[in-house]
């Protein structure tokens, strides 16, 4: 079931989404990632999708707004 979690990064509230647990390094290098590549400075309605890897684990991030939807691909 996916749970919608608020999440504090860098003085800023995001909604994660997520359907399996993620740990506190996992998610904080994601929105970095993130917050490097602009997405959240997009003033369009466009969501957009980023592909990430972090210690061997492949991530497929959705993000619209604050709400940060994250899927571990296996």
């Amino acid at each position: 079931m996916l749970e919608k979690i608020p999440f504090l990064h860098r003085d800023r509230a995001y909604n994660i989404i997520v359907e399996e647990d993620l740990s506190f390094d996992e998610t904080h290098y994601i929105l970095d990632c993130l917050l490097e590549d602009g997405a959240f400075d997009m003033l369009d309605d466009v969501s957009d999708l980023y592909t990430l890897s972090y210690k061997g684990k492949t991530y497929t991030v959705g993000v619209d707004g604050l709400d940060v939807v994250i899927m571990i691909n296996h």
